[in-house]
């Protein structure tokens, strides 16, 4: 039993994620190591430019509506915050992807 996790949540959590990215990236063709560093690549890519959109939403929002700087504040850091998160775990289950199916050769079922 882990003392973060004592009842296996987190962990099932990430199990279904990780199948999910798993499923989605066999689907899509991404089975060379080149391909699906691409994808962390571009998924980095992407959710730079949504962070950098945030503070320039934010930016305008103080010169144009200062009265509602507080909450457009709060609304694109919780969104900043959430893709970054899922940025993150999205990188983790692509490693993991790397790492279990495409260096690790399948043996032929017989």
């Amino acid at each position: 039993m882990k003392l973060n996790d004592p009842f296996g949540r987190m962990e099932r959590r990430h199990q279904v994620g990780y199948e999910a990215v798993r499923d989605s990236l066999q689907r899509t063709g991404i089975d060379t190591e080149e391909a699906a560093r691409k994808v962390i690549g571009d998924t980095g890519k992407r959710a730079l430019i949504f962070v950098a959109v945030a503070v320039a939403l934010t930016a305008l929002t103080r010169l144009l509506f200062p009265a509602a700087l507080l909450l457009v504040s709060a609304f694109c850091l919780l969104l900043s915050a959430w893709v970054i998160s899922w940025t993150i775990n999205g990188r983790r289950y692509v490693e993991r992807y790397i790492r279990e199916e495409i260096n690790t050769p399948r043996q032929p079922d017989d």
